[in-house]
C-alpha cells in the first residue's frame, strides 16, 4: 500500500470530500436547469424530458452525498466547517428528516472543532442560537479558551 501525503484538506478529509461532491453535483444541477430552459424555449419536449431525468438523478446523488456527509467524521477544519454549512442548509429546508441530520452534522463538527481547540462554546452558542455546543464542550477545555481571549 503506497502512503501518500497531501496538504489539500479535500483529499484526505472524508467530510470535505463529501462536501466537494455536493458542490460539484449542485453545479451540474444548475447547468442542467439552464439547458432545460433553453430546450423549453427551443420547443424540444424530448430533450426537456431527458434533461429532467438527468436532473432528477443528480438531485438524488446530491442528497445521497448529504447523507454521507452526516455519517463521516471530519479530520480537518475544512470538513468540520462543511458539516456546519450543511447543517445550516438542512435547517433551512424545514423538513423533519433534514432537521435530525442537521443536529447530527452540527454535533460531529463541534466535536472535531472542540478536540482541535478551535471551538469557543459561548461564542458559537451566541452565534448559532443553539445550546448543543454547551453540552458537547467539556468545562476543562473552556477555561483555556476563555483565558486566551482575556489576554
Amino acid at each position: 500500500m503506497m502512503d501518500t501525503q497531501t496538504h489539500d484538506p479535500i483529499e484526505f478529509c472524508p467530510a470535505a470530500a463529501c462536501a466537494a461532491a455536493i458542490v460539484r453535483l449542485e453545479g451540474f444541477i444548475d447547468h442542467i436547469a439552464s439547458l432545460h430552459e433553453e430546450a423549453r424555449m427551443a420547443g424540444s419536449p424530448g430533450l426537456m424530458a431527458q434533461l429532467e431525468a438527468i436532473s432528477d438523478e443528480l438531485i438524488l446523488a446530491a442528497d445521497d452525498a448529504r447523507g454521507r456527509l452526516a455519517h463521516v467524521e471530519a479530520v480537518s477544519s475544512a470538513g468540520a466547517m462543511a458539516q456546519l454549512l450543511a447543517a445550516i442548509r438542512d435547517v433551512r429546508v424545514r423538513d423533519d428528516a433534514e432537521a435530525v441530520r442537521a443536529k447530527d452534522l452540527e454535533a460531529k463538527a463541534i466535536r472535531f472543532l472542540a478536540s482541535a481547540g478551535l471551538y469557543d462554546a459561548g461564542f458559537c452558542r451566541s452565534l448559532s442560537g443553539t445550546k448543543l455546543g454547551g453540552r458537547l464542550h467539556a468545562p476543562r477545555e473552556r477555561a483555556p479558551l476563555q483565558m486566551s481571549s482575556a489576554s
